[in-house]
């Protein structure tokens, strides 16, 4: 009898949790972005008989009740801890956690991207710069500083940075490993921080023949709560990071022009920090053409840097050396959009700054002569 009545209580109880959270995620308020995934969520589809007769209403309800699931964040935090403390897995689809820092795993070395990626800079070079000055660097994504030394798979890095330096010609590179450690990237997200740069740009002015004497002036404007793109995939209770920029007189006064909104931008804008993605604050986020004008540098000189978003951080610190920077992202322009905005001035300075992720995955950015 005993059995009988605990088991109708159990029955009863799990029946009113069920009713009840049914009842919260009907009533709960419907949210339009992610910050933790760093992506908009599925909102109530308009019905539609149209829709309902293909099915699309069904699929678009699925994913919106998947996307408005109530306490959907913390299930997730739960399934990551099971995973990594429980079956003590050491990484959760590739993302594993290191002293409070979050990290996707990069693996195996792809050669043969590396041997593209040299070949573009060299194309890139003798089709339109022939008489400029080229460098290249390249950005170690975080593993460089901690996945070895703790048992995680990674890129072969030396030989990376090797094959770049032997199959690239007439371009300088300019090694800027050393300057870097792991405290001077954000620990929820992949990038760097700005406000950690200094001696990496004033390193890159150096080794392009700039220079002048450092800005030690910089203003900072922080953000609280930056929710990095690792954060979501780690589905963990990491605190968020801070987010920094750097400003000064020159930096602004200084415009931006977007090729695609076709008019002028900040170099900083603050409303992009309530973005999907806030590191959107630096020159407005993934851009694939954009010119940086200083009105403070009278001298002419420009610089065409080829980059990917840790650019959009590092740039704000050279611009003060030249009257103009344009910034290029080959992931998202071809080499007749290029042509059709940019007038080459010779004798100007030209970087290319790809992050290792990219370098060892560059059919991203290897469409641009196609």
């Amino acid at each position: 009898m005993n059995t009988k009545i605990k088991n109708i209580v159990i029955s009863c109880s799990f029946g009113i949790f069920l009713v009840l959270f049914m009842i919260v995620n009907i009533f709960a308020k419907d949210k339009e972005i992610s910050y933790e995934e760093r992506r908009k969520l599925a909102q109530l589809p308009e019905f539609k008989i149209e829709k309902l007769l293909n099915g699309n209403y069904f699929e678009e309800m699925e994913e919106y009740l998947l996307d408005q699931f109530y306490l959907r964040e913390n299930f997730r935090k739960i399934k990551t801890f099971v995973n990594t403390k429980i079956f003590h897995e050491k990484d959760n689809n590739d993302i594993y956690i290191v002293d409070d820092g979050i990290y996707k795993m990069e693996y195996k070395l792809n050669e043969n991207s590396i041997y593209n990626s040299a070949n573009l800079y060299n194309k890139i070079a003798q089709t339109y710069f022939k008489n400029s000055n080229i460098y290249y660097t390249i950005v170690p994504d975080k593993n460089y500083f901690v996945a070895q030394k703790n048992g995680y798979l990674h890129l072969d890095y030396e030989k990376l940075i090797n094959i770049m330096k032997n199959n690239t010609h007439n371009m300088d590179y300019i090694d800027i490993t050393n300057d870097l450690k792991i405290g001077d990237y954000y620990r929820t997200d992949l990038h760097w921080k700005q406000e950690n740069l200094t001696q990496v740009a004033d390193k890159i002015l150096k080794s392009m023949d700039n220079d002048k004497k450092r800005n030690d002036a910089y203003r900072k404007k922080v953000f609280e709560n930056f929710y990095g793109s690792y954060y979501g995939q780690s589905a963990s209770n990491i605190k968020p990071d801070k987010l920094t920029y750097l400003s000064d007189k020159t930096i602004e006064n200084c415009k931006v022009y977007d090729y695609e909104k076709q008019k002028y931008v900040k170099v900083y804008d603050d409303k992009d920090f309530k973005n999907v993605d806030s590191y959107d604050v630096f020159l407005g986020g993934a851009k694939s053409l954009l010119t940086i004008e200083n009105p403070s540098n009278t001298t002419g000189k420009e610089l065409y840097i080829f980059r990917d978003s840790f650019g959009s951080s590092l740039s704000p610190l050279l611009i003060k050396n030249y009257s103009k920077i344009h910034l290029i992202d080959l992931r998202y322009i071809n080499s007749t959009q290029f042509e059709k905005y940019i007038k080459i001035k010779e004798n100007s300075d030209v970087l290319f700054m790809y992050n290792t992720s990219i370098l060892n995955n560059s059919s991203i950015i290897a469409k641009f002569f196609r």
